[in-house]
C-alpha cells in the first residue's frame, strides 16, 4: 500500500491486508466512542492500550505480535459477550486465477504508524477525517486497489 510518498507493504500481503482491515475495525469502535468502555467491562484494557500504542507509533511491534494483541481482544470480548470486535463475520476470497492489474485510486490514508484499512474518499470528504485512534488527520495519498 502506498501512502503519499511512503511504502507501507506489497499490496496484496495476506497478513498486513488482514492486519489493516482489523485495525479499521478498531479504529471505527474508538471512533464511535464503543471500544473502551466495552474493553473495561470485558478486562480488556492493557490489551486495547497495547493496540492503541501499536497504531500511534509508541511501541514497535512485529506482525505476529500485532496479531496476537488482536486475537487476545477478540478472545476477551467474545467471552464478555460483545463478541468478536476486530474482525468480519464474512470472509472474502478472490476468484481463483484472477490476478488483474490493480488501479490506483487518490484517496485519505491512515496515518498512524500502523495504518487501518480505512480509505475514506476525497470525493466525498473534502477535508481530511481525523484518526479516532491518533488524533492526526488522515494524509491525501494513493492507494492500489
Amino acid at each position: 500500500m502506498e501512502f503519499g510518498d511512503r511504502t507501507i507493504t506489497e499490496a496484496g500481503d495476506p497478513s498486513v491486508d488482514e492486519l489493516a482491515e482489523r485495525f479499521g475495525r478498531v479504529c471505527t469502535l474508538v471512533g464511535e466512542g464503543e471500544l473502551e468502555e466495552a474493553a473495561c467491562e470485558a478486562d480488556a484494557e492493557e490489551i486495547v492500550t497495547a493496540i492503541l500504542h501499536a497504531l500511534r507509533g509508541r511501541a514497535h511491534l512485529t506482525q505476529s505480535a500485532l496479531h496476537q494483541l488482536l486475537d487476545a481482544l477478540d478472545d476477551r470480548m467474545a467471552a464478555a459477550g460483545f463478541g468478536i470486535v476486530t474482525r468480519s463475520s464474512k470472509g472474502y476470497q478472490p476468484l481463483p486465477g484472477t490476478s488483474g492489474g490493480r488501479p490506483v485510486i487518490h484517496r485519505w490514508t491512515c496515518p498512524a504508524a500502523q495504518p487501518c484499512g480505512r480509505f475514506p474518499s476525497t470525493e466525498l470528504h473534502p477535508e481530511a477525517p481525523v484518526c479516532a485512534a491518533t488524533g492526526r488527520p488522515f494524509v491525501h495519498g494513493r492507494v492500489r486497489l
